[in-house]
């Protein structure tokens, strides 16, 4: 398609042919299969089409019938993946023809009457081509050679993978994306060695999965009626591409690098296109697709918009490629692509600058198609605006929406993402999208509201609350708002789209009055919300002020009402009904109802509406002169009678205050409706006041309580007879009462005051008592009734004549009367009068609680069962502990067993309690104590810190009783208690070594911050449990004591101090170096102490140091015979205790073997090397000196020095290029001149001295190889290798003294990697991962570049001795060194043999070498980068040219001339070395493997401490990996279960109930998914540890071989399927979790050495995980 395009073909078409169909044209033709006269022969044959389900494709042919090719166009064919030179064309790229090979073996091409075929030869080890001329033909034009008769142009390409029929149908009709249908058919790729061609390794990598992978394809489901397969179905799409011209205009130094990375020149202008599906061409054809393709796929569906962000939007070269756009769209522009040609380079500094300008181009080109739209969204909606009558925002609903649909695609289609493979392309491209307008604060991007498309500044959050009351404020409409979240959520984040805020509502409130509805919205809106405003209560003035709503009226007429006006609501619970008339202050119902009274309270300050209030209003003259009689109180009796209703159920619960209001209020108004009209209250009479039938007796015409009628001075007959029958004596007190009840209500307040405060009731007299009477007051007497007699109270004499009923009892009976119609006027009630009088039914609490503390015992006893009994009922509501709590009333038990009376704080009722001496509540009260008498539980924390202090217990047994019911108490612990406790000496222990018996245990008094607690480690350990206290009361115990301090382990810090205080006692107790050993590692992991101790560690001789003796070695005779050096086993190695500045760093290897007698040396580990010399130790690097001394200099090169001269020069550079160091110098310094020599001698001594400790040692060795840099003048002379003619040369020897010179910070492994460089030929190396062209290239291009100036560079040093290496070139046009890693296009691939024919085709990295061991530094050896899908198939592509075959059988003998396209046959007997045909050994990976699983270990602390460490990876440079050490949290040891450690991040509160709330799927986690996995892999359970946090992508992570996993992620994924027992998913998820973290241990980068090992031990595992899973 893209040969077809550079073309300008007008006319495309693409055959698919089975094999059937290709013989039959054969025989119809007489011509090849290979030629395109095909079709129109078997069109007899159409009305019996083959079955698709079954057919297998057999060839592809593709004709365009634009230019033919030319003579270069053929030229450029045969060197396959060339490019055309013309920058715009399409194929300027060379990967049309290349891509090919993905399906085909042998592509025949012809065009112009000529033709091309390939064809393999040797074994399919080498391509050949060969061209010629088409013969004329007479039985079709298709395949006539004049190009006049026949303008196509073919490639025929025989599948060398057979495809059914129906696959490649459903394909090319459904795009990419594949219809979920249960069927799946399963195409399996052909063995290479049994046919199909070396291309068929491709065809996954082509098609998106990898090579050794089956192909998987998915058919479409079965029509219902099988479609007519001839049928043509028409389909289309309506779609926009706008376009930019963009102009290039780049200065000359950018113009000559650009051209040096592309090979090409720079276009002078390009077009930058953007293709744009509209809303309504969206819909019609996802519609379209719906109705014809819904079983296939649309046509169009990966062309038009990708709003559904499947990430099907491609940047298109002239072709698509896997880079994602971050929008909607496909984008097409003169991007620059990687070798592979499947994503943009942004790796080269230069093509990633003109990369990114095209992205930014892009953006101002989406930003201007997004402002276009919006305008005609804006011109439409104001047009709709200006038709309403008058002119409105709001316009037709449907139009409305079909605006904000069309709004809310724009925003979707321009929502950007992120973007793959490159980040850089969605950032960029979304940067520049934004800022190509104003800034983003000044809020001028354009979107849709409710109001039209307004400047963002303009608009507001949706707030749906708010849009019910604001109406004119411009908020986004609701379907943007949701439609298009992460939009929106951009522009508010940025400040474009702000909330609504305060002044938003203040001035539409100051524009228009709200409805009713609307302002029930608006005061929700503030009740809910505080303003955003310094001062709150001017913002509640404005707010007050601003709001006016309008209410209807009873009568139809709306009533505007300022919210300023209103001062009272009616609560739901007002004794005054709504449906009354109301003042107008008073806020309406149907607006209160919907708040709670406080609420109007607290934000308005507005009151409950009281009674007098409402009266005020209708004696008000408003109501009165009202034309509404129905509602006038001196006008209707009904709705006096009403208000007297009201009134009266008001009347008990008003003040005094409030009543003398209202009766002053009515006295003065004619409300008493009487037999002669509406009177006043003083002018009305009583109906039993009938003396004159005359009179203005009162006339409801309901019932209406007298007494209410009294209050506002009703007529009453006088009270006189009582008091003088109580004076004489004559009545007794039953008839006292009878005829007070009687008279009841005429008695006035002060009658009836005058009754309760005279002593005439009689008291119950004991029955040997005296005849006088004593009488007393009503309120001094209780009701006569058994319970009350035993209280010893005083009683109510009422006489046997009657009997005293309750007044429960009398309500029974009026009621039953009332029932049998029987006249009740009269009806004695004297129980309730009394009561009315005073007379008390029941004692007060504090009668009670004083009788329950009294002397006497029984009486005791009764009061409080009374007062138990009674409780709920009576005394719950005024029953408060803090009232008595002085009064010892509870009866209780001391922990010895005696019983008293306690207050409250004294007493608790938790039996365990009694454990620490505190008392108890009697155990037969203990139910109502807790419910009713309200006794605590447990003691206060405040009360069992003093007995801790002063009782804690003397040993263990009693102390874990103690801590174990403390331990359900931490939760009422502060932590300033905490802190107390933490040096309170509180815990015993036994002194003993651990193991004794208890008998002979003797418990010492510790403090929880000295213990720590006992476990499997620290108990087995000596050193420790000998140094400190290790405590194991118990797991429920353990809490309470963690929470006081104690902890797991001792800190590394407390380890370290203990150390220095005994270092020989702590060697004695390590059992060891080894042990020792341990403990420093421990100690220099850590490397985060105290300045003094830091001092005191340098002082103490604590550091172990070893010294080599050499062993003499004697043969069977017992003669000493020589030594064998670099055998550990030759020497006896002696350990010693010294100080820091006592022992060295070996640094040198070659150095310590010659003085190891008299050194001792720390141990060589990285992390020890570095705590020595952090607190002392010196280098052993930095305490000799080397002389050389040559004998018998040449004096002119051997052959020797000079091929060892060239060797350096050639590889200096891609060891430089592969350590990514710097260098001393340039590189190409070596190269200039004489400043590098290489001159033999006879022989070369090398002389070390040492000078350590007051001592000074001298060793003399031979050497093969040395060098040295002259000093000239200051400055750098030239560099000299001295190599020795007597001795064979030593690689290592010539690398380490060149190093040693010309680095700036020179490693042993850097001597290692170039002796390996130097030792090794380039196509090993070149095999082993070492970019071995594209260095060899570069310096090429280096030199040609720098020959003038190099020219110009030796005058000057002729003319001045001694120019300075040092100094930098200055020329800026040159390229950068290779030490700093210029990111160049690479090179080509390389083929076996030098004699070979190379094709001429695109760069590559090379192929993936296999990994290698690490090198001891940690880094692999060679530079192991990853690849991308299509580099990986490049670099397939790239070793099938150089394997062996033949040319295919039945290829025809063409007339044409050979042309040889791979290499010859001669580079297959190239001879190998055997470092090139090594692969590592499956031993060697097992190895590496047991040794990756045995590093795992126990995580001893209790608190992980992880920073999040971002180390630079050499290997992952380019692909921007990062080695990561753990997450930046902290996690804290919490328990143990199942024998896995469990951890909380520090950030998560409540860690306990966090435990708690954890523990189901905690025990889930390690039981059925750990458990069986350190099974598989042998890990022993205390190196696996389990964590949780609340945040973060951190699944598992490797802390020094310690590995953690994440509950969290458990719980999110798997712990639902592993409830129903189905743990076959998280199994294999945590297997490879594990797996990931073990190849840590291996490898800490995550680059290709660690994926390899991964797979490594996932594949050595994974029979071991099939029988777990066919278990579970």
């Amino acid at each position: 398609m893209d040969n077809a395009d550079d073309a300008g073909a007008k006319n495309v078409e693409i055959h698919f042919k089975t094999r059937a169909f290709s013989e039959s044209a054969k025989e119809h033709s007489g011509v090849t299969a290979k030629s395109s006269a095909t079709t129109e022969a078997a069109s007899s044959n159409r009305s019996k089409l083959p079955d698709l389900t079954k057919e297998l494709l057999h060839q592809w042919e593709f004709k365009n019938d634009g230019v033919p090719f030319r003579e270069e166009d053929w030229n450029r064919l045969k060197k396959i993946a060339e490019g055309n030179p013309d920058e715009q064309k399409i194929g300027a790229f060379g990967v049309g023809f290349y891509s090919l090979f993905s399906v085909t073996d042998e592509p025949f091409v012809t065009s112009g009457g000529q033709w091309m075929g390939f064809y393999w030869k040797d074994n399919k080890d080498q391509l050949f081509a060969r061209r010629g001329a088409l013969p004329p033909s007479n039985t079709s034009a298709s395949v006539d050679p004049n190009p006049k008769v026949n303008p196509w142009t073919s490639f025929v390409m025989p599948l060398h993978l057979h495809i059914q029929a129906k696959v490649l149908r459903w394909t090319y009709h459904t795009g990419t994306e594949k219809p979920k249908v249960p069927a799946r058919l399963v195409i399996t790729k052909p063995a290479a060695a049994t046919g199909g061609g070396f291309f068929a390794s491709l065809f996954g990598s082509m098609a998106g999965t990898r090579a050794p992978e089956p192909i998987t394809a998915t058919p479409p489901a079965a029509a219902p009626n099988e479609p007519d397969l001839l049928e043509i179905v028409e389909s289309s799409v309506g779609m926009t591409v706008y376009a930019a011209r963009v102009d290039v205009k780049l200065d000359k130094k950018f113009l000559t690098e650009l051209e040096r990375a592309t090979k090409k020149q720079p276009p002078a202008t390009c077009i930058y296109s953007l293709i744009y599906t509209g809303k309504d061409e969206y819909d019609a054809s996802r519609d379209e697709d719906e109705r014809n393709f819904k079983t296939t796929g649309g046509v169009f569906q990966g062309l038009r918009a990708d709003l559904d962000r499947a990430g099907t939007s491609r940047v298109f070269i002239g072709h698509a490629t896997s880079q994602s756009t971050g929008i909607g769209g496909h984008v097409s522009a003169r991007f620059i692509p990687t070798v592979e040609r499947e994503s943009i380079d942004f790796v080269d500094r230069n093509v990633s600058k003109w990369n990114k300008e095209l992205l930014y181009v892009g953006g101002y080109l989406a930003r201007a198609v997004y402002e276009y739209q919006l305008s005609s969204i804006k011109t439409l909606w104001e047009e709709a605006s200006k038709s309403t009558a008058p002119p409105s925002d709001d316009i037709d609903e449907t139009l409305r929406l079909w605006l904000e649909g069309k709004c809310l695609h724009a925003l979707r289609f321009f929502t950007f993402y992120n973007t793959t493979p490159s980040a850089v392309v969605g950032t960029d491209t979304e940067a520049a999208f934004f800022s190509c307008g104003k800034p983003l604060q000044q809020g001028e991007f354009p979107i849709l509201s409710t109001s039209g498309v307004k400047a963002s500044a303009q608009v507001r959050a949706w707030e749906p609350q708010m849009r019910l009351f604001l109406k004119k404020v411009p908020m986004l409409p609701e379907g943007i708002a949701n439609g298009a979240p992460s939009m929106i959520s951009f522009l508010r984040e940025w400040g474009m789209v702000l909330p609504v805020n305060f002044q938003d509502v203040i001035a539409e409130l100051s524009d228009r009055a709200l409805a009713e509805e609307e302002m029930l919205e608006c005061l929700k809106w503030r009740m809910s919300s505080q303003p955003n405003q310094p001062n709150v209560s001017t913002a509640h003035e404005q707010f007050v002020q601003a709001a006016v709503f309008s209410v209807r009226g009873a009568d139809g007429v709306d009533r505007v009402v300022p919210l300023s006006t209103i001062k009272t609501f009616l609560s739901p619970g007002n004794i005054v009904p709504p449906t009354c008339p109301l003042p107008q202050h008073t806020l309406p119902f149907e607006l209160g109802k919907h708040f709670k009274p406080d609420q109007l309270r607290q934000f308005f300050g507005w009151t409950d509406l009281n009674v007098v209030q409402w009266a005020e209003y209708l004696v008000s003259e408003e109501m009165l002169s009202s034309s509404d009689i129905e509602k006038n109180v001196t006008k209707s009796p009904v709705f006096s009678e009403r208000v007297f209703i009201i009134l009266a159920r008001a009347w008990g619960s008003l003040p005094n205050k409030q009543m003398q209001q209202i009766a002053e209020l009515l006295r003065g108004v004619t409300v008493i409706p009487t037999k002669t009209g509406m009177r006043k209250p003083a002018e009305a009479y009583f109906s039993n006041a009938n003396v004159f039938p005359d009179l203005p007796t009162v006339m409801f015409p309901g019932a209406v309580i007298k007494g209410n009628l009294e209050k506002v001075d009703c007529c009453r007959p006088m009270f006189t007879l009582m008091l003088t029958m109580i004076n004489t004596g004559d009545w007794g007190v039953q008839e006292l009462v009878k005829y007070l009840v009687a008279v009841r209500t005429t008695l006035t307040p002060v009658e009836m005051t005058k009754l309760q405060h005279t002593a005439a009731f009689p008291r119950e007299s004991p029955e040997d008592s005296s005849k006088h009477i004593d009488r007393r007051k009503p309120s001094a007497l209780y009701e006569p009734t058994d319970a009350l007699r035993d209280l010893g109270l005083p009683i109510l004499d009422w006489g046997t004549q009657h009997k005293w009923r309750p007044a429960s009892e009398e309500g029974a009976e009026k009621s039953c009367l009332l029932l049998l119609d029987t006249k009740i006027d009269s009806f004695l009630d004297p129980a309730k009068f009394l009561r009315e009088l005073g007379l008390q039914s029941f004692p007060s609490l504090a009668t009670v609680l004083a009788l329950a503390a009294g002397p006497d015992l029984d009486l005791r006893r009764k009061a409080l069962t009374y007062l138990l009994e009674n409780f709920t009922a009576r005394y719950a509501a005024t029953y408060h502990v803090s009232d008595y709590m002085n009064l010892a009333y509870i009866p209780s038990l001391r922990s010895d067993g005696t019983a008293f009376l306690a207050k409250h704080g004294e007493v608790f009722l938790n039996p365990e309690c009694a454990l620490l001496g505190f008392s108890l509540v009697e155990p037969s009260l203990r139910a109502d104590a807790l419910s009713k008498l309200q006794v605590a539980k447990d003691p206060p924390t405040n009360l069992i810190m003093p007995v801790l202090a002063k009782s804690a217990p003397q040993n263990e047994s009693l102390a874990q009783q103690w801590f174990e019911y403390l331990t359900g108490r931490i939760a009422d612990f502060t932590g300033e208690q905490f802190a107390q406790l933490r040096e309170m000496a509180i815990v015993p222990a036994s002194s003993a070594a651990v193991g004794a018996a208890p008998a002979s245990r003797k418990a010492t008094m510790y403090k929880p911050g000295e213990c720590f607690f006992r476990n499997e480690r620290n108990s087995s350990t000596v050193v420790h449990s000998n140094l400190f206290t290790f405590i194991d009361f118990g797991g429920k115990a353990n809490v309470f004591l963690r929470a006081c301090g104690v902890k797991n382990e001792p800190s590394v810090p407390e380890v370290a101090a203990s150390l220095l205080n005994d270092p020989k006692r702590f060697l004695e107790l390590a059992g060891g170096p080894r042990g020792y050993l341990d403990e420093l590692r421990q100690i220099a992991a850590h490397q985060n102490f105290q300045p003094a101790l830091i001092q005191q560690m340098k002082r103490t001789p604590f550091l172990l140091g070893s010294r080599r003796t050499p062993r003499p070695v004697t043969d069977k005779h017992g003669l000493a015979i020589g030594e064998e050096e670099g055998e550990e086993e030759d020497y006896d190695i002696t350990y010693d205790l010294l100080r820091p500045d006592q022992i060295i760093v070996v640094d040198d290897t070659n150095a310590y073997s010659l003085f190891s007698e008299a050194l001792y040396g720390a141990p060589q580990e990285d992390l020890l090397e570095g705590f020595y010399m952090f607190i002392g130790s010196p280098r052993l690097s930095s305490l000799t000196a080397e002389e050389y001394q040559p004998r018998q200099i040449e004096n002119q090169p051997s052959r020797l020095a000079t091929e060892t001269r060239a060797l350096i020069l050639q590889r200096f550079p891609l060891f430089l290029h592969e350590r990514n160091a710097p260098c001393r110098f340039r590189p190409d310094w070596l190269a200039t001149g004489n400043n590098f020599q290489v001159r033999g001698c006879g022989k070369l001594n090398l002389v070390r001295t040492l000078n350590f400790g007051g001592k000074r040692l001298t060793k003399v060795q031979e050497a093969s190889a040395a060098a040295e840099l002259a000093t000239r003048f200051g400055s750098s002379g030239p560099l000299s290798l001295f190599i020795s003619t007597q001795d064979k040369l030593d690689m290592y020897e010539v690398a380490h003294s060149i190093c040693k010179l010309l680095l700036k910070n020179h490693k042993v492994n850097d001597s290692l990697l170039f002796m390996t460089i130097l030792s090794t030929d380039l196509r090993a190396l070149r095999r082993r991962g070492f970019n071995v062209d594209r260095i060899i290239h570069q310096q090429k291009v280096e030199q040609r570049l720098m020959a003038a100036q190099r020219v110009a560079e030796e005058q000057s040093l002729a003319q001045m001795p001694g120019a300075d290496p040092f100094q930098p070139a200055p020329a800026p046009s040159l390229p950068p060194p290779l030490n700093e890693k210029a990111r160049l296009p690479p090179p080509p691939g390389g083929l076996r043999g030098a004699k070979a024919a190379a094709i001429p085709r695109a760069s590559s990295p090379p192929p993936q070498s296999a990994v290698r061991p690490p090198s001891p530094d940690g880094r692999t050896i060679a530079s192991s980068r990853s690849k991308t899908v299509a580099s990986n198939a490049l670099n397939s592509l790239k070793d099938r040219f150089i394997r062996k075959g033949g040319i295919p059988n039945g290829f025809p003998s063409l007339p044409g001339s050979d042309s040889t396209l791979a290499g010859a046959g001669a580079s297959s007997s190239a001879p190998r070395g055997d470092e090139e045909a090594r692969v590592t050994p499956t031993n060697d990976i097992d190895r590496n493997i047991r040794t990756a699983i045995a590093a795992c270990r126990a995580e001893k602390s209790s608190v992980v401490a992880n920073r999040q460490q971002m180390t630079t990876v050499k290997e992952s440079l380019d692909d921007g990996y990062c080695d990561i050490s753990g997450a930046d949290n902290d996690f804290s040891l919490i328990s143990t279960v199942d024998g896995y450690r469990f951890y909380v991040a520090k950030d998560v509160p409540s860690p306990q109930q966090t435990m708690a709330s954890k523990l189901p799927a905690l025990t889930r986690f390690a039981s059925a998914i750990i458990k069986p996995l350190a099974q598989v892999y042998k890990l022993p359970s205390t190196s696996i540890h389990i964590f949780y946090d609340l945040h973060g992508g951190l699944i598992a992570f490797n802390r020094n071989g310690s590995l953690f996993l994440n509950l969290r992620y458990y719980e999110s994924w798997h712990d639902a399927e592993v409830q129903e027992n189905q743990t076959h998913k998280a199994l294999i998820s945590w297997y490879h979790s594990l797996a990931h973290e073990i190849a840590h241990n291996l490898v800490h980068p995550h680059n290709a050495e660690h994926e390899f090992y991964f797979s490594a031990i996932c594949e050595s595992h994974l029979m071991d995980l099939v029988r777990i899973l066919a278990a579970a």
